[in-house]
């Protein structure tokens, strides 16, 4: 039901087609009305996003001319959809495709089918008698709530097809949507808490119409009652909601409470304090600590230059900042920063994955030494005397590697283990674009994920199965479907 009726938001594409007052009855000015209304069909119609137009199309048309009943001053009596396909108006029902907010959508035969057919009023509005028509994304959200309320990205992605806006994390990150995997992802893994529309109504609002309210509901509730509104505007009945992120993980928009209970003497309010109030903490802290975590969520998110957005296969099952960095027990107030705990591992994992941090943090020492190494070579060895291209090939390394070493390669694992090998790549590259031979590259080992043992094991050393009991990786073996230590398929 509710994709049907988005159909009705083309509605309001319909004032945007014309250039002139529209009126009823004919003459050149209908005439002419309608041959702009008739050029608009072949491209979509852009509308501004709950804007009305410097100029009211409609304001030499008297209230009588669209609206029937007593209540036309407060925008609450009903206009019929015959009164805006009248001759010298929208006789063709305006654009056949429009444009409006994020979506384009069929126009002429918006809604038509569903379990509520919108009308021309039903989106195009004005709150009182002297507000010119106006175009919102209130009555969308009314019909599409089970698209709004929805965590599937197909359904984020019916609106935001193609999301081209760019927001910043707490930190000041920039996130630009286009570039991300969302459909991959889901929005909601980031936008968790979206406000949803209100769809019910309120029965003192039918006071504004009607004497007798009791009457009214008696006749019948809920969508029984549309039909006998139909040209009524939707927000007339229903409060105009307001689809908006509401919260965000803890990735994106850092909690300072969480992990730094005190600081400059003061106790932070997410240990005992509201919700509401952890957020005024926290962007008290933004206003001087501008970018710290930056490099965290960078890596996390998975938005270090150098390739497509690559976030943390942790993060994306579901791993926030609160799963590793666990307070202590009781509620006790920390006396230091919370730091990520090999612990949290063992907390979701068998007890015996508690060594499985331990081994990351050597791996990626190690790499990480081992690439930084080969590009400040790279660097010494080309000298200010290199091509531009070969410096800025080993200054763009040099820094993914900066980026990685100040977040801490355990955010993303799979992440950092590219930036190693990029930036050796680069170095590689720089030797090549100043006519000099490369020397081998460092051994970085195998890559994680590539094998489903380098997944855990990426430790400093060689492999070493015997890290964890025969049984549990027997178990862990079953569950892949994989042949088990010392058997055959």
């Amino acid at each position: 039901m509710g994709r049907i009726l988005l159909s009705a938001l083309p509605l309001l594409a319909l004032l945007a087609a014309c250039e002139a007052p529209a009126r009823p009855g004919g003459g050149a000015a209908g005439a002419e009305r309608r041959g702009s209304a008739a050029e608009s069909v072949a491209r979509p119609v852009t509308l501004a996003r709950e804007t009305a137009s410097a100029e009211d199309a409609h304001e030499d048309v008297a209230c009588a001319g669209c609206h029937n009943g007593p209540r036309a001053d407060l925008g609450r009596a009903s206009a019929p959809r015959e009164g805006c396909t009248a001759s010298g108006c929208h006789e063709d029902a305006g654009p056949e495709r429009v444009r409006f907010a994020t979506v384009e959508f069929e126009h002429r035969r918006h809604g038509e089918g569903g379990e509520i057919e919108p009308s021309c009023a039903g989106c195009h509005t004005h709150p009182d008698g002297e507000t010119p028509l106006r175009t919102s994304v209130d009555a969308c959200a009314l019909c599409h709530l089970s698209e709004l309320t929805s965590e599937s990205p197909q359904d984020c992605q019916l609106c935001h097809r193609e999301p081209q806006h760019v927001t910043l994390t707490s930190a000041g990150l920039p996130v630009p949507h286009a570039n991300l995997p969302w459909a991959e992802i889901g929005c909601v893994r980031c936008h968790y808490d979206v406000a949803d529309p209100q769809a019910e109504v309120d029965p003192r609002r039918c006071a504004d119409c009607h004497r007798d309210v009791a009457a009214v509901t008696r006749q019948g509730i809920g969508a029984d009652l549309h039909p006998r509104h139909a040209g009524v505007n939707c927000v007339a009945c229903h409060e105009a909601g307001s689809h908006h992120v509401r919260a965000l993980s803890s990735a994106v928009s850092l909690a300072c409470a969480d992990c730094h209970a005190t600081s400059h003497e003061l106790r932070l309010a997410g240990w005992g304090g509201s919700a509401q109030q952890v957020w005024e903490e926290s962007a008290t802290c933004v206003g001087c600590h501008t970018t710290v975590h930056r490099a965290q969520q960078q890596l996390l998110l998975g938005l270090v230059p150098g390739g497509p957005a690559m976030a943390s296969s942790k993060f994306v099952t579901g791993v926030t900042c609160r799963s590793c960095h666990i307070p202590p027990a009781g509620g006790a107030l920390p006396q230091r920063p919370i730091r990520g705990q090999a612990r949290a591992c063992a907390a979701c994992h068998e007890p015996e994955y508690g060594d499985v941090l331990g081994m990351w943090l050597d791996g990626l020492q190690s790499r990480l030494r081992a690439s930084r190494a080969y590009v400040q070579a790279a660097q010494q060895a080309l000298g200010a005397a290199a091509p531009d291209s070969a410096r800025q090939l080993l200054t763009s390394a040099a820094q993914m590697l900066a980026i990685v070493e100040e977040a801490g390669g355990q955010h993303n694992l799979e992440l950092s283990d590219r930036v190693f090998r990029e930036s050796v790549t680069r170095a590689q590259q720089a030797y090549r674009v100043a006519g000099r031979a490369a020397p081998p590259p460092p051994d970085l080992g195998r890559s994680p994920h590539l094998g489903l043992c380098s997944g855990c094991h990426y430790g400093e050393d060689d492999l070493d199965l015997r890290a964890m009991p025969e049984a549990l990786h027997r178990r862990f073996l079953e569950a892949q479907q994989l042949p088990a230590p010392g058997t055959q398929r």
